[in-house]
């Protein structure tokens, strides 16, 4: 089973990856990730994380 980690820059670019940032996860699993540059995809993975936090789905943890 995989799952994918998110992250949105500026909504300019887009990080979608499997990769765990533990010494397993670095050191010994076969990660992957796509970094995308402009289009769409950063700006609509930018207003999916909007719409999730305005139904309460997502919460902030720590001011930002």
């Amino acid at each position: 089973k995989m799952h994918a980690k998110l992250a949105v820059a500026d909504r300019r670019v887009l990080l979608v990856s499997s990769a765990n940032l533990t010494q397993s996860g670095v050191g010994r699993n076969i990660e992957a990730g796509l970094l995308v540059h402009g289009g769409t995809a950063p700006q609509r993975a930018a207003e999916h994380f909007a719409e999730l936090t305005a139904q309460g789905v997502l919460v902030r943890l720590w001011p930002g």
